[in-house]
């Protein structure tokens, strides 16, 4: 995977990394180019969350999740919802992350172009994703 800088086009992928302003976790974003997630890390760097942003690829109409060498899986499409207007970014620079406070925890939100595409929290796989058309094992649905 090629990593690129904030103005650089997305068609390799890129990797951003977001920590949180108490610094005892960060999401890191990574577009490989065909699909994108991201990862909630502790401090210690361990992978604690993990959710399906997008797919940059046409959503296979079987799931890839069997074949463990394919991943990271693009959602097939019986779990994306095509009904939502959404391109994927064109840079790192288009996606941001909103950190807050919940009684369940820090929160962190995922945005991309101000809109908010993904929510993930500390244990939370898989975290939540607007593009989701129904709960599954790479995003369950975020609706509110």
């Amino acid at each position: 995977m090629t990593v690129q800088t904030a103005g650089e086009m997305a068609s390799n992928g890129f990797l951003r990394k977001f920590i949180s302003p108490d610094g005892a976790a960060t999401i890191m974003v990574e577009d490989d180019g065909r699909v994108a997630y991201a990862y909630w890390l502790d401090a210690a760097g361990t992978i604690r969350g993990d959710v399906w942003l997008y797919n940059r690829c046409p959503a296979p109409l079987q799931p890839e999740w069997t074949d463990r060498d394919a991943a990271p899986y693009a959602n097939p499409a019986a779990f994306v919802d095509e009904a939502v207007a959404f391109s994927p970014p064109a840079s790192a620079a288009c996606i941001t992350v909103e950190w807050r406070r919940s009684e369940a925890g820090q929160i962190g939100d995922i945005l991309v172009w101000g809109w908010v595409l993904a929510r993930l929290m500390d244990g939370q796989k898989p975290g939540s994703s607007r593009l989701a058309a129904k709960d599954g094992p790479l995003a369950l649905r975020l609706s509110d």
